[in-house]
């Protein structure tokens, strides 16, 4: 498994201290969530800024504020994979559609744009890669692709990898072990964080929204070092990628910030070392 750290993370610092408190915390790239920085920049400037650094650009994320024409569901994958052939990753994150049809709408302009870069890609060592769908609202899980089945036949029927968001698993009431073998042969990327716990006035909607949710590993309920024993147990060799909300990453103090990442490093060796430990080597 390679280490890597969501800049979405600390979207508002610099990327350079970013990638320089990753490289000092022992992760092995990034996953880049687009913000204004990289797209001044260009993609070339910030593969080489990351290389700087001793980084790879692993993954490239949507970005997650409106940015006019990034917006995924408005022309924005379009950029966002052109950006992420010149930052030279491996992967690029997209995320279902929120529609209960893929032949109409939103869902039918989905399939469509997936399907075009699919045969533009061919050969160029860029791979899309679909995420599971958080479940917040009992519309959410009637959307097409949210059932975990259906994300897995969409894959299968166009050669795409598969993301798992434990976060967005725990939200919509998935087994992550359960939700790991349904994703086997395509995952391509995990995207760890913890839901749940313990938490000051949890009960107001506001603060379950921005701090309940992508918690630091340990720190909630989800069963991550199980999940983590469980890619080590079946030879996952794909990204493993810390995407904690700035909140948990104390975003506001940079010492602190800088610890909470070597922390998260850290965790997720010392789970996955456990795990090789307990049950020997890969199979």
């Amino acid at each position: 498994m390679k280490l890597s750290l969501s800049t979405g993370t600390l979207y508002i610092y610099p990327l350079r201290w970013i990638f320089r408190q990753a490289s000092v915390a022992g992760f092995d790239g990034v996953e880049l969530v687009i913000n204004p920085e990289m797209i001044l920049r260009g993609g070339g400037a910030v593969r080489r800024l990351a290389a700087e650094e001793g980084l790879d650009i692993l993954s490239v994320h949507p970005t997650v504020v409106p940015l006019p024409g990034w917006r995924e569901r408005h022309g924005g994958i379009g950029p966002t994979v052109r950006f992420a052939l010149e930052a030279g990753a491996g992967i690029v994150v997209l995320h279902t559609p929120r529609s209960e049809s893929l032949d109409q709408g939103e869902g039918l302009a989905f399939c469509q744009q997936v399907e075009a870069w699919q045969r533009r890609l061919a050969g160029a060592g860029l791979r899309l890669a679909v995420e599971n769908k958080a479940v917040r609202t009992e519309r959410e899980r009637h959307y097409a692709l949210t059932p975990l089945s259906r994300l897995r036949a969409f894959a299968d029927d166009r050669d795409l990898g598969l993301v798992l968001d434990t976060t967005h698993a725990g939200t919509a009431g998935e087994d992550l072990l359960e939700a790991r073998q349904m994703m086997d042969g395509r995952l391509v990327n995990v995207h760890l964080s913890d839901m749940g716990g313990w938490l000051p006035l949890a009960r107001v909607p506001a603060v379950w929204k921005w701090v309940g949710q992508h918690r630091f590993p340990g720190a909630g309920n989800l069963a991550l070092a199980a999940l983590l024993a469980d890619l080590r147990d079946h030879g996952y060799g794909g990204l493993l990628t810390l995407e904690i909300n700035p909140f948990a990453a104390r975003f506001w103090w940079p010492p602190a910030a800088r610890r909470c990442l070597a922390h998260g490093a850290a965790w997720m060796r010392r789970a996955a070392d456990a795990a090789h430990d307990r049950r020997g080597p890969s199979r």
